[in-house]
């Protein structure tokens, strides 16, 4: 519960297809999806291969997010069961989000999830939320965040730093 007395909902149903999870502490979930050179080179800006994310790298960025957001992993239903495709933290500052799984990208997932954390942190009652980080290379991300209304306020040689007012 990283928002002082605001507990953080179990799930947040968004179609009957997808929802979002509160994260139960099983990272090692998450491992396979951050192996997949599509989730290392556009969410983490890993090219070196010697620098592939492995369990404790996953371990500990999930530790830090579940301590500074609302952390979840996004689940798709498949065969009656809902099973995890990527995770997402609601924070006010740099939500990230990761689609592990490939037949998962490009089908609006994305967007359905940050339309998601956009409300639920107008429900936690705040107001913008800056320095969303995209790299230059992930033209499908920094697309997603311009449709929703997200501006460029910055950039790097590799980033782009987008706000929006909620």
């Amino acid at each position: 519960m990283p928002i002082p007395g605001m507990p953080q909902p179990h799930q947040i149903q968004l179609t009957g297809e997808y929802r979002l999870h509160r994260y139960d502490g099983h990272y090692e979930l998450a491992l396979e999806g951050y192996r997949d050179p599509a989730v290392y080179e556009n969410s983490e800006g890993i090219f070196d291969r010697d620098k592939i994310p492995d369990l404790e790298y996953v371990r500990w960025m999930f530790a830090y997010l579940d301590k500074n957001g609302e952390l979840y992993f996004i689940e798709a239903l498949e065969n009656g069961e809902y099973v995890p495709v990527g995770d997402v933290t609601v924070k006010d500052e740099n939500p990230p989000l990761a689609i592990w799984r490939g037949e998962y990208r490009g089908r609006g997932l994305g967007t359905l999830v940050m339309k998601a954390v956009i409300d639920r942190l107008r429900e936690l009652g705040y107001t913008r939320i800056r320095n969303s980080t995209v790299y230059k290379w992930n033209e499908s991300s920094l697309k997603m965040h311009q449709k929703l209304g997200f501006k460029v306020v910055r950039e790097t040689e590799r980033e782009y730093f987008l706000d929006l007012e909620l």
